[in-house]
């Protein structure tokens, strides 16, 4: 990306899902750093498409922001963490101002010791109730449909803690990318907010047939729970400091959660051994680090299969550039006035040298075509009988000789 400046060849996961679904924090989650709007209704308007880059020189994460309609004051090579969320908080309330949505993206390297090789496209969230504000659908499906043109892109789609049947999203992407097969087949499922789920869940047999729909679906939904502050209308360093704290411990947090969870069932399974625990399945599913793990693996399983289209691809713009290297290397010899007065002896030297032999007679020539070989006498006779010898040769001699004479 930096040296060939062509896009990152790592896979893209773009992220979709209901409003307030936490697809910001999910992305932030990945890189351990606050950088996106969040809050309560819509906070995303525009998508922000994000290339993490594994540094291991780097002691602070550093970014680089770019956009079509980011306030250029607010763009940068070489930003930190704080300068990146203000400038998208602030770009998306101003579209928030506007009541609209952009389907021109804002562009992010995020580079630090910490983080994997990736790429993800955050969406902005589809509003259920179309009632509310401005109808965003067809701006956000024209921005997946693009996205996942690309070779190299999975989806990414973020369930509500809901069943099956009255899950919106789903709904949403059939009519984005038509046959259900397909998309489920190019799709990793994360539940999102599972907190709110742990209480209807709170049995085994209730947790396994809520699931029951999903598995005989295809979909194998990783169980998150999504931190969240209780007040988000919040001065922005003071949320930004929050939102930091509670991204620090939303792995502690979630692991206690879903530990206290499991008890329940087991504690259930005691008192009424009629019940069920939950799925191993499921249990394997549990956390964010699952889905982190798993999309870890698809994406280095992508690169290992793209591995030589790229070394390809590399090796072919090293010969391009070494060969124009080695014309540059020509040209700059007539750069030197040495290297210029050394090749123009060398020419002065092959012309007097051709002009010689041209006099003496070419014995190569000689050698070549010995039957169109003639005497001086031979070519002497034959100009007296040419019509040249009757033509003017120079016609300013006359004019020359009179010149002279006066």
């Amino acid at each position: 990306q930096e040296k060939l400046k062509r896009p990152a060849p790592f896979m893209t996961f773009v992220i979709c899902g209901m409003q307030s679904a936490g697809k910001s924090t999910i992305m932030e989650r990945f890189m351990s750093a606050v950088l996106n709007i969040v809050q309560e209704g819509t906070g995303t308007r525009c998508p922000l498409d994000t290339t993490c880059i594994h540094d291991e020189s780097l002691i602070e994460p550093r970014c680089e922001l770019s956009g079509e309609e980011l306030n250029p004051e607010e763009c940068g090579e070489d930003l930190t963490i704080n300068d990146v969320f203000s400038a998208i908080t602030d770009h998306n309330k101003k579209l928030a101002q506007e009541d609209r949505f952009s389907t021109k993206s804002l562009r992010l390297v995020y580079r630090a010791d910490n983080v994997q090789n990736m790429r993800f496209v955050d969406t902005p969230g589809i509003i259920s109730n179309k009632g509310q504000g401005q109808d965003n659908r067809m701006d956000i499906q024209k921005i997946l449909k693009d996205t996942m043109k690309k070779p190299n892109s999975k989806l990414c789609v973020l369930l509500e803690p809901k069943e099956y049947s009255t899950n919106a999203i789903i709904d949403f992407c059939d009519e984005t990318f038509g046959d259900r097969e397909v998309w489920v087949g190019n799709a990793i499922f994360l539940m999102t907010k599972f907190d709110q789920k742990l209480h209807d869940a709170r049995t085994g047999s209730k947790a396994n047939k809520f699931f029951k729909e999903y598995y005989e679906n295809g979909m194998k939904p990783h169980l998150v729970i999504t931190p969240t502050l209780p007040k988000e209308d919040l001065p922005m360093e003071e949320l930004f400091k929050q939102r930091k704290e509670l991204l620090n411990n939303a792995s502690e947090d979630e692991h206690d959660q879903f530990k206290d969870w499991i008890r329940g069932h087991e504690k259930f399974l005691q008192e009424n051994p009629d019940d069920e625990l939950l799925e191993e399945q499921t249990k394997n599913q549990i956390g964010f680090s699952t889905a982190k793990k798993l999309m870890r693996e698809v994406m280095l399983a992508d690169t290992a299969n793209r591995l030589p289209e790229v070394l390809a691809a590399i090796r072919t713009d090293l010969a391009d550039c070494q060969n124009e290297l080695l014309a540059l290397k020509e040209k700059r010899k007539f750069n030197d006035p040495k290297e210029v007065r050394m090749i123009v002896g060398q020419v002065l030297e092959e012309v007097h040298n051709r002009i010689i032999a041209y006099l003496d007679g070419d014995l190569e020539t000689v050698v070549k075509f010995p039957d169109i070989l003639e005497t001086l006498d031979d070519e002497l006779e034959g100009e007296e009988a040419s019509e040249w010898c009757k033509r003017e040769l120079n016609h300013h001699s006359g004019k020359e000789d009179e010149w002279r004479d006066r």
